[in-house]
């Protein structure tokens, strides 16, 4: 039988990367005996050695090992041949006979014995031969032949052999898979070096960390991505390890490899973050996992050791295995994780109970297991385990499926601890511009802003959070965001936009199936129909919200029964209200979180209100103030209610007492909303109570009054940073753009003080009563954030664009009015003031688009005199508008008005001649004659 020439040819997988750590690391090869190369399947162990060897030109047999090899003489006949290959010696590439293998090996390892040069022999995939008892004496006499002979074993398990005595006199290597796997460094060499793949730094990231490093996997992503714009990329980074030739590469190369009872063992425990004999045992109902586990840690099988002990699988392997898992098995897969959940609660391992119980969506118990949690560990340490261990047990779902029960779990005492762990990540994360992560922490972060009741910074994050989501596609945390945002635009308000938003969350719910995020979003838009008592339109929502809420998602059925009681509370059906305010109040007090008896009581508190049960509604809204006492926005919201019970009931001085608390804390965090809903009302309704205190025209000549006295603004830069702001009205700006455009000269220090003075001159003349510019109802500061809320202004400008805003009904009335308020150009005082041109066009623009509108509209009414009144109009305000006056010109011309046609013409004529220096006779003409009518003059 003769020798297969390609299992002693070295593998060529050139070009390769050069590895300097790990060649730094084989460097040594001359001290030891022994180099033993073990690791996964797809960790470069053979591309390692090979490149290596090539690259700094060693002498070397290599044996591609079969399971043919496992018989001694057959094993010893490739070995020989290698050998006296690489020596030069003839010979004659047969195999042995098996009774000549002792002796043959006697030859081999005398003539090793003289050897004084360098020489390694590798056997590759030495799995394949290691249980045969005779390969072991042929491995070791090599390994003792020569302290010039280095033996390479690469194996994805460890060997039998005794290598305690090469240990102890130091002739013994191990690189493992550890060692092996790409660093980050490695992988942004290999994606953007080697191959030109010009990936961003947090895809670099990205992939390190979501594979750990196996080199496989590298090559599989390179082979999907190669041909891929950056978007094209984002979609894939937002659906891994969903990738077809990784899943298949770990079927075929991995799985498929075992036998069925360990194929069923791994399926069984990828529902385990750690792997943990004792829980596997009683889980599956068996004696034998550890066994089983050191089988899988001894054949490397995507298995290893943390630096805690805790034996794991690493996150690619198993991902597939839990992904295929839970197809097999359907919804199955909760009550496995409640399984475990139960076993992990009888050993006190308190952390990965609630984590299972929460993915099993058993929240009662989930709660009940937080509040143990709450009593017997640090707070801030138990939530950063938390952070992200959720999304580590339930590999490859997005974490916003359980964050707002996880934060509604934690007392926010603990939050607030967290928020400067979260803020310091959400910077470092910005540095190094990891947009991928950037969200997930954003979206937390807002959250517990919310919580807390810092409106605008969870508004603002929100917001940010969103783009990230939806730039990679991670659809729950996507709707989530427009939810809460819609919230948040609910409480100020703004209702049009809580519908535009929340909408949005119902259509990515609907279209990705996203049952919590389509609940939540049914039950958010039911609550703002309810707010404005529209409820033909909330009941359809808020009935589809408890039918999937029963079938999905428990955990949300507080809020549901919840809304259902306002539902029946604004038909005036006060047993329905308070019977589902009641099962709602019931539900969290079984949860024994804050969050959620605050939130149940205060409505019931309110339906009980309205149905003259004073005493339980004020004992309902009490409570709701203590279980809210770290919630400052929904404290505020209880305490107003309270408030209002008091003055209802006759109880002034705790009226006064809490109106004086509620009306402090609304001023210190500025929550101007609920402020109003604060004041007391008054009994008249005189339109003169509601007009607003200070007005300000802008369109055509500048006039302030408060309180119906003229102000004057004395100091110019007063007066101009009033111009910047109303021109950029309630919207939230920059100090520093402030500064930029309003005070561009003079040096830093000067420009500062100067802004500090005029602004302070600013807010004093606009509210001559204000104490501190803290107060400010109209100049609002945020940070390093200003905003001129108009809320209570009369301000022309804005009035003028209400009514005669693009998207307007036609309603000609409005029009009207919107017309009547342009006396002239947005100030037209100051014509020559740059930063108010872009507004004053715009506006200017509107004018002319209106009156065209209206005049259109009067002449189609035969409304003549009304129709030319407005082109007279425009040319009054604005005669340069050449296509007015031809426009203008045919109307009258339409109607026979001659007299009046050739007026206009001559005054167009000499205009455009005496302003522009260019004649319009021939446009003139034109028109005329279309009409068959002559010129005068």
């Amino acid at each position: 039988m003769n020798i297969e020439e390609n299992k002693l040819q070295m593998p060529n997988y050139s070009p390769s990367l050069k590895r300097k750590r790990l060649f730094n690391e084989l460097d040594q090869y001359e001290t030891v005996s022994l180099l033993l190369v073990t690791g996964d399947s797809g960790y470069g162990k053979t591309m390692l050695i090979s490149s290596y060897i090539r690259e700094k030109n060693i002498p070397a047999v290599w044996y591609q090992l079969g399971s043919s090899d496992r018989y001694a003489h057959i094993f010893l006949s490739y070995v020989k041949t290698g050998i006296y290959r690489q020596l030069g010696i003839d010979h004659s590439p047969q195999i042995i006979e098996a009774e000549d293998a002792d002796a043959e090996l006697a030859n081999v390892i005398s003539l090793l014995a003289d050897r004084n040069q360098p020489l390694l022999l590798v056997f590759d995939d030495y799995q394949l031969v290691d249980p045969s008892p005779e390969i072991e004496p042929i491995i070791n006499g090599l390994i003792n032949s020569s302290p010039a002979v280095t033996v390479i074993i690469i194996s994805r398990g460890l060997p039998r052999l005794p290598i305690t005595k090469l240990k102890v006199e130091r002739k013994y290597k191990e690189l493992t898979t550890a060692d092996l796997a790409f660093t980050l460094d490695e992988t942004c060499q290999f994606f953007n070096e080697m191959n030109q793949m010009n990936l961003e730094d947090q895809e670099v990231q990205f992939i390190f960390e979501r594979t750990e490093g196996w080199i496989a996997s590298y090559q599989l992503i390179l082979g999907v991505i190669a041909k891929m714009n950056g978007k094209e990329r984002l979609l894939l980074w937002s659906t891994f390890p969903y990738v077809q030739d990784i899943y298949d590469y770990l079927s075929v190369e991995v799985l498929q490899a075992q036998p069925e009872e360990i194929k069923d063992f791994l399926y069984k425990t990828s529902i385990l973050s750690e792997l943990d004999p004792v829980v596997i045992d009683e889980f599956l109902g068996i004696d034998h996992s550890e066994k089983i586990l050191n089988r899988l840690l001894t054949q490397h099988l995507f298995v290893y050791r943390d630096q805690q002990g805790i034996i794991r699988y690493h996150r690619l392997f198993r991902q597939y295995l839990y992904q295929n898992y839970k197809g097999n098995i359907k919804n199955d897969y909760m009550k496995e994780h409640l399984r475990l959940a139960g076993i992990y609660e009888k050993r006190y391992q308190l952390i990965n109970a609630f984590a299972h119980y929460t993915i099993g969506k058993d929240y009662l118990m989930a709660a009940r297991i937080m509040g143990l949690i709450r009593d017997l560990y640090n707070p801030v340490e138990s939530m950063l385990f938390l952070d992200g261990w959720l999304e580590e047990i339930s590999a490859g779902d997005s974490f916003a499926i359980n964050t707002l029960f996880l934060i509604r779990c934690v007392p926010l005492a603990t939050l607030k601890e967290l928020t400067t762990l979260f803020e310091e990540n959400i910077s470092l994360l910005k540095k190094k511009k990891n947009e991928l992560w950037l969200c997930n922490l954003q979206h937390r972060l807002a959250t517990i802003y919310l919580m807390r009741g810092d409106i605008v910074q969870a508004k603002q994050l929100f917001s940010d959070s969103l783009k990230g989501s939806e730039q990679f596609h991670d659809h729950p945390m996507s709707a989530l965001n427009l939810i809460l945002m819609a919230e948040i635009y609910r409480y100020l308000g703004n209702y049009e936009k809580a519908i535009e938003l929340v909408r949005k969350a119902v259509f990515i719910s609907d279209k990705y199936r996203i049952r919590h995020t389509q609940i939540h979003a049914l039950d958010t838009l039911a609550t703002i129909y309810l707010d404005k008592e529209k409820v033909d339109k909330a009941a359809p929502y808020i009935e589809l919200a408890l039918n999937l809420a029963k079938e999905h998602d428990k955990s949300t059925l507080i809020f549901v029964y919840t809304t259902m009681g306002r539902l029946y509370s604004v038909k005036n059906d006060s047993a329905k209200a308070i019977e589902w305010g009641e099962k709602a109040v019931s539900l969290a007090e079984s949860y024994n979180n804050d969050f959620d008896n605050g939130w149940s009581k205060h409505e019931l508190g309110k339906t009980y209100f309205k149905s003259q049960k004073y005493e339980k509604a004020k004992r309902c809204f009490e409570q709701a103030f203590h279980a809210f006492s770290l919630f400052t926005h929904y404290q505020c919201m209880v305490g107003i209610s309270m408030y209002q019970i008091y003055s209802v009931i006759g109880d002034g001085a705790h009226a006064e007492k809490v109106y004086k608390e509620i009306k402090s804390t609304c001023e210190k965090y500025d929550f101007y909303w609920l402020l109003d809903s604060l004041k007391p009302k008054k009994a008249s309704k005189d339109a003169k109570e509601q007009m607003k205190p200070l007005s300000i025209q802008t369109l055509g000549s500048f006039k302030v009054t408060y309180k119906n006295k003229p102000i004057i603004i004395k100091r110019q830069s007063s007066l101009r940073l009033l111009q910047y702001f109303i021109t950029h009205r309630n919207k939230k700006i920059e100090k520093d753009m402030i500064i930029d455009t309003v005070f561009p000269d003079g040096s830093l220090h000067n420009i500062e003080n100067h802004f500090n003075v005029s602004l302070s001159v600013l807010r004093k003349t606009l509210e001559p009563d204000l104490k501190s510019g803290v107060h400010s109802r109209f100049i609002k500061r945020f940070g390093n954030q200003y905003i001129f809320d108009t809320t209570d202004i009369d301000l022309d400008v804005e009035t003028f664009l209400n009514l005669t805003k693009e998207d307007s009904d036609c309603d000609i009335k409005k029009l009207e009015k919107g017309i009547t308020l342009f006396q002239g150009d947005f100030f037209e005082e100051y014509p020559y003031e740059a930063m108010l041109e872009n507004e004053r066009e715009r506006i200017r623009h509107l004018f002319v688009k209106t009156s065209q509108m209206l005049a259109q509209h009067y002449f189609q009414q035969n409304n003549y005199q009304k129709c030319f009144l407005h082109f007279e109009r425009i040319l009054d305000k604005d005669p340069y508008q050449e296509d007015i006056y031809f426009d203008y010109l045919e109307m009258l011309l339409k109607k026979n008005l001659v007299t009046k046609a050739n007026k206009v013409a001559n005054d167009m004529k000499q205009f455009f001649a005496d302003e522009m220096g260019i004649s319009v006779n021939d446009q003139i003409q034109h028109i005329f004659s279309k009409f068959s009518v002559q010129i005068h003059g």
